[in-house]
């Protein structure tokens, strides 16, 4: 039995009526073969439905068709498993699904812990599944965490994070330091980036993704001096237009300025991209004079023979 969608109904500033929910059920059954990822992107470029930067609202489409699967509107296909997919030349496995609704002191402790190697095709399926900006593949430096709770039938995932090379120039960051163009360059890897934040779309745990950030900020160093042999001491990242930072706010994060609006490699400042608040948090207490430190020497291996 279908149950009726109220319509017409306003999803951020784009309005839906009963004839594009009867285009997305046509487009559902007709193209039942596709993955749920195709779909989605399928139905983002049909209806048309893209932020201001041109970019496809997957998230938000994607949480339309739970929705409309939920009200018995629409069947998606089922996800796809057992099957080797890549994305950026890296592996996907299978997303993660948790559905969980509770207080944080319902599920508590809450733990960030490293991705393992037999783990890693799984993150990188539930990253590009349900992060917004979706997931390609990480470069450099990096440092890949699940977020877990202590559910009714043991640990499970509520959301993953993503940790890496910092942006090469950033304006409002590198006044805010106050260092020189030559200091950047030395002493940049010392700042790690967050790059991805996920809570899984059904996972509803108020003050999860603000504590998350906090246990993230209290192990990132010691990760990162096991995995590449120093400790960064200045996290950042960047949030879109349409977000306003509240879980980093709540994590004391400090709001620094604004992206100049191109990409990561847009060296001639040819591509646009949307501006973005730059948000930072300091490791330690004597961060400034942390960051300018020299790297520790490469220890020495030995290869045999008497001491």
């Amino acid at each position: 039995m279908k149950i009726q969608m109220d319509v017409p109904f306003w999803i951020g500033d784009r309005e839906f009526t009963a004839a594009d929910v009867k285009m997305i059920r046509i487009t559902v059954q007709q193209f039942s073969h596709l993955s749920r990822e195709e779909l989605t992107a399928t139905l983002c470029e049909n209806l048309p439905w893209k932020a201001p930067n041109g970019r496809l609202k997957l998230e938000a489409c994607r949480k339309l068709l739970r929705e409309l699967e939920q009200k018995k509107i629409i069947t998606l296909p089922p996800l796809q498993k057992n099957r080797v997919r890549k994305v950026g030349g890296e592996r996907l496995g299978t997303a993660v699904q948790t559905r969980l609704q509770a207080g944080l002191q319902e599920v508590s402790p809450v733990t960030i812990d490293p991705v393992t190697s037999l783990e890693r095709a799984d993150w990188n399926a539930t990253m590009a599944t349900y992060h917004p900006l979706g997931y390609l593949r990480a470069i450099g430096a990096q440092q890949r965490y699940w977020i877990r709770v202590q559910g009714a039938n043991g640990r499970e995932i509520v959301g993953a994070m993503l940790f890496g090379a910092a942006a090469k120039a950033l304006v409002a960051r590198d006044q805010w330091i106050g260092w020189t163009p030559e200091e950047r360059r030395r002493y940049r890897p010392r700042i790690v980036n967050n790059n991805r934040f996920l809570i899984l779309p059904d996972v509803h745990i108020p003050h999860l993704a603000s504590r998350a950030l906090a246990l993230a900020a209290r192990r990132i160093r010691a990760d990162w001096q096991a995995r590449y042999g120093y400790e960064p001491v200045l996290l950042e990242t960047f949030i879109e237009p349409e977000y306003t930072g509240t879980c980093y706010r709540a994590a004391n994060w400090l709001k620094i300025g604004q992206t100049a609006g191109r990409g990561r490699q847009d060296t001639f400042k040819k591509y646009e991209a949307s501006v973005k608040s730059i948000w930072v948090y300091p490791l330690v207490p004597n961060w400034r004079q942390r960051l300018v430190e020299p790297f520790p020497q490469p220890k020495e291996t030995w290869d045999g023979g008497e001491e």
